[in-house]
């Protein structure tokens, strides 16, 4: 009993885990070749997941259990993705053949404890700190252990088990996915820890549901449709994870050929990161369609199962249960007790420090390591008083549903105001130490990624910042000024443009804003964008109203900070 209770929970640790790090990876390499010129295996993870597939079923036990071994050292060693994904393309097939031997209950609670370090990383990545990294590692330990000492070969896994995989990798058991998912732009730690319970509830009530898979399958579309519905969805996606959780049973019987499940599970992620970046890859149609793919993705996972038969569902134990919900609000009480449950207000200073910063999606720079845990230590180090962030990321399936508005909060005590460009998880946002709200926010005219801009009153300072990301070509960034400097000077006038203008300083866009506003820098720094001294450029801002009686006391780039492909500007300035 001990050994499958371990194993349990580890294989559902490192399901949830590894799809995170596999699409991230492929992501962030994708990125680089597409945008840079740099050539990257960026499809050889893809590949290897195929290939794993196809020979999984030949592959032993004890060599299965070696390469889950090297995978889980490799995350121990580091986080980037773009080299770990590629054995984790090799780890998830295995990974999925070991759900068909762990009762259900078992595999929920490894789901359970991966929710669990997603709370304790206050929303961030797991593998993004140190702590929650080594829980990771001693939580999946058992399986590289137990798996090694079987004799045997694996199983393949049906395509039914890499559909369940996919309606998990598309947000259903990120609590901060499915919040932003329903329209709720900003929350702090307390929601997003209550809401986990309700995650929590969805695991364990879906076991029972077990026993009806028919209305399992009829709850599980009604609940992805909710996503229509906002924000009914707040309930219905719930109901989708606690029926799919209940057709897992019936989904180790499938029958479709297991080969099919990483193409499937490959074409369903590319299509929900279309929703975000679509008009950049070739996939227009899919920007602010992740609904479609996920009702559509529930569609199949339970057209497929619901008609497989079903042995006897193994009921969790009430000691089981008990012992579950237990360590989760001790987890959560832990975590709501040791970082900020609200904004920390600081009183008014006659010099404020203010920042631009394009954070790149919650990646370093070069090798899709996550960069939630370096952000926040270099703001803690520097303290700025107001942030004009771009590329700021709420639960986007390509960055591992890392949630930077919620982790800089939590961690460091700022409010934030967030403006999604696109499916409520991606845009630009603005942190204060002082208290704020939003005035005014839309999405620029563009041609290709959507560009998304925010109006904020800093309350108390009486100080209104514009923060915005513009376009990737000249034409439209010109096209999108006019828009901007309208926005900003309609009543009440911004006091500061600031943000990732994409325009070098004597481009039409900057002329058109330096009709009104001024660049806070007499000197313009050397580049506040570079990639690997491939790419280099000098296209971020903060700039004043000219009619503005302010004094620029300092400014300043953080051109040796490499936590993001650009920099961090800064001014201070008396007020």
């Amino acid at each position: 009993m001990k050994r499958e209770i371990l194993t349990g929970i580890g294989v559902g640790a490192l399901l949830a885990s590894s799809l995170r790090v596999f699409v991230a990876g492929v992501y962030s390499s994708v990125e680089k070749t597409f945008f840079y010129g740099v050539y990257f295996p960026s499809i050889l993870g893809i590949v290897l997941l195929i290939l794993a597939t196809a020979l999984v079923a030949r592959i032993p036990k004890k060599i299965g259990g070696a390469i889950l071994g090297l995978y889980i050292i490799a995350t121990l060693a580091t986080d980037a993705t773009e080299y770990t994904h590629l054995l984790g393309a090799l780890a998830i097939p295995i990974i999925l053949s070991l759900t068909l031997e762990v009762p259900t209950k078992y595999l929920a609670l490894g789901m359970l404890a991966d929710l669990s370090l997603r709370v304790l990383a206050t929303g961030g990545e797991p593998l993004d700190f140190y702590h929650t990294r080594v829980l990771l590692v001693l939580l999946t330990l058992p399986v590289v252990y137990y798996t090694i000492r079987e004799e045997g070969k694996l199983n393949k896994a049906p395509f039914e088990l890499y559909a369940f995989a996919t309606l998990i990798e598309l947000g259903l058991i990120y609590p901060n996915a499915i919040l932003r998912y329903s329209g709720i732009k900003v929350y702090y730690l307390p929601l997003f820890v209550g809401y986990s319970f309700i995650i929590t509830l969805a695991l364990f009530l879906g076991i029972y549901l077990g026993k009806k898979p028919k209305i399992a399958t009829i709850l599980l579309i009604l609940g992805s449709l909710t996503l229509l519905i906002k924000p009914l969805s707040l309930i219905g996606l719930p109901i989708a994870l606690l029926s799919s959780v209940a057709l897992l049973d019936s989904a180790r019987n499938g029958k479709i050929p297991g080969v099919l499940g990483p193409i499937y599970f490959t074409i369903m992620a590319i299509l929900a990161t279309g929703a975000y970046i679509g008009r950049d890859i070739g996939l227009s149609f899919m920007e602010d369609r992740l609904e479609v793919v996920i009702i559509l993705a529930s569609m199949v996972y339970a057209l497929t199962s619901y008609k497989r038969s079903v042995e006897e569902v193994s009921l969790p134990t009430l000691k089981e249960i008990a012992y579950s919900i237990a360590a989760f609000l001790i987890i959560g009480i832990i975590t709501l007790s040791a970082f900020h449950r609200a904004p920390v207000y600081q009183e008014r200073k006659s010099e404020i420090t203010v920042w631009t910063y394009n954070i790149h999606q919650g990646f370093g720079p070069y090798k899709g390591t996550f960069n939630g845990k370096e952000l926040v230590d270099l703001l803690k180090n520097h303290g700025p008083d107001i942030i004009g962030a771009q590329e700021v990321v709420g639960g986007m399936i390509a960055n591992a549903y890392q949630d930077i508005p919620l982790l800089l909060s939590a961690r460091l005590g700022y409010d934030y105001e967030y403006k999604p460009a696109v499916e409520g998880t991606y845009g630009v946002a603005v942190f204060s130490k002082y208290p704020m709200k939003t005035l005014g926010e839309m999405n620029l005219k563009s041609v290709g990624q959507a560009r998304p801009v925010q109006k904020v009153l800093i309350e108390g300072l009486n100080l209104v910042v514009v923060n915005v990301h513009l376009g990737l070509s000249e034409e439209e960034r010109a096209m999108q000024a006019e828009e901007l400097l309208k926005f900003a000077t309609t009543e009440p006038k911004a006091h500061i443009i600031l943000g990732d203008l994409n325009a070098e300083p004597k481009e039409r866009a900057i002329e058109i804003l330096m009709q009104e506003y001024r660049d806070s820098f007499e000197e313009r720094p050397p580049f506040t964008f570079n990639w690997g001294n491939i790419d280099i450029e000098n296209i971020d801002y903060i700039m004043l109203r000219k009619e503005w009686n302010v004094r620029v006391k300092d400014y300043g780039c953080l051109c040796e900070v490499e936590v993001s492909d650009h920099r961090a500007l800064w001014v201070v300035i008396e007020i």
